[in-house]
C-alpha cells in the first residue's frame, strides 16, 4: 500500500475508472471461451440440442426489436424491480434494526432460517394459490425469496461493527454526521453490496421461474411456450437476454459501487 504522510494514498478517480475497465478484459476472455465451447457443443451435438451461437444472438436481437416480444422482457424487468425493491426496503430496514439488538437477532434467526430453507418452487405454488396467476404472485415470490438474503447481510453488517472503535468515536464526541460518513456507512455498505449483487441475480432468476409456472406473460411464459414447441433457439435467446441484463446491472452499477466503498482497494 502506498502511504503519504502515514495515510493510504487514494488514487485519482480517472485512474481507478481505467483500472476497473482494464479488469473487464479477463471477464470478456471468459465469455469468449464460453462461446467457443458453446460452438464446439453445437458442432458435435447438432442444432436441435445446442443451437449455433450466431443464430441465438440474432434471435435475441430480434426479440428486442419486436414490440410484442420486447414487452415480455420489459414486463419481467418491471416485476423483478418491484419485487427486489420491496425485498431491499423491508430486508435492509428490518435487518439493521434486528442487528442492533441481540434479543431481536435471536428472535428473528429461526424465521430467516425457515425462509432461506424453503425452496423457491414452494413459494411459487403458494403464491398461485393465494394470488392466482399474474404479476402479484410473481412479485410476492421474488420478494419472499430475496428478502432473507438482504436481511441477513444487513443484520450481520450491524453486528460486526467494531465495538471498541465505535466506543472511541463516542468518547471523543465525534459528530454523528462524521461518524456515519467515515465509519458506519462504509462498513455497512461493504457488507450489503455483495449481498445486493446476489439478490439482484437471484431475484431475476426467480422472476423467470415464477412466470414460467404462474403467469401468462413475461420471459418465463415465453420460455414455457418455446419449450412446448421444442424451440431451443428461443429458449437460449431468452437465456442470453437474462444473463446480459444481470451482468449489465452487476458490472455496470453494483460492482463499481462495491469497489467505491472497499477501502482495501484504495491504494
Amino acid at each position: 500500500m502506498i502511504l503519504e504522510d502515514g495515510k493510504p494514498l487514494r488514487r485519482p478517480l480517472p485512474w481507478r475508472i481505467s483500472d476497473y475497465l482494464w479488469g473487464i478484459f479477463p471477464a470478456l476472455a471468459s465469455l469468449f471461451a464460453a462461446v467457443a465451447l458453446w460452438q464446439y457443443g453445437h458442432a458435435h451435438l447438432g442444432a436441435m440440442l445446442i443451437p449455433a451461437p450466431d443464430v441465438v444472438f440474432a434471435r435475441a436481437v430480434n426479440i428486442l426489436a419486436n414490440a410484442s416480444e420486447r414487452q415480455n422482457v420489459i414486463l419481467t424487468l418491471y416485476r423483478a424491480s418491484i419485487g427486489i425493491s420491496l425485498a431491499l426496503t423491508i430486508g435492509i430496514s428490518a435487518g439493521l434494526i434486528a442487528g442492533s439488538s441481540r434479543t431481536l437477532s435471536l428472535l428473528t434467526r429461526p424465521i430467516i432460517t425457515v425462509l432461506l430453507g424453503t425452496p423457491p418452487i414452494i413459494w411459487v405454488v403458494l403464491a398461485i394459490f393465494w394470488y392466482n396467476m399474474g404479476s402479484t404472485s410473481v412479485i410476492f415470490t421474488v420478494t419472499i425469496t430475496t428478502l432473507p438474503l438482504v436481511f441477513a447481510a444487513a443484520q450481520m453488517s450491524v453486528m460486526t461493527l467494531p465495538t471498541p472503535l465505535s466506543e472511541m468515536l463516542s468518547s471523543y464526541r465525534v459528530p454523528l454526521a462524521r461518524r456515519l460518513k467515515a465509519f458506519y456507512l462504509p462498513h455497512i455498505l461493504r457488507q450489503l453490496l455483495p449481498a445486493l449483487i446476489v439478490a439482484v441475480g437471484t431475484g431475476l432468476k426467480i422472476t423467470v421461474m415464477a412466470e414460467l409456472l404462474g403467469s401468462n406473460d413475461g420471459i418465463g411464459s415465453a420460455i414455457g411456450s418455446a419449450r412446448a414447441m421444442l424451440d431451443t433457439v428461443d429458449v437460449m435467446a431468452y437465456v442470453v437476454l437474462i444473463v446480459t441484463i444481470i451482468m449489465s446491472i452487476e458490472y455496470g452499477l453494483l460492482e463499481p459501487l462495491r469497489r467505491l466503498f472497499d477501502v482495501t482497494r484504495r491504494q
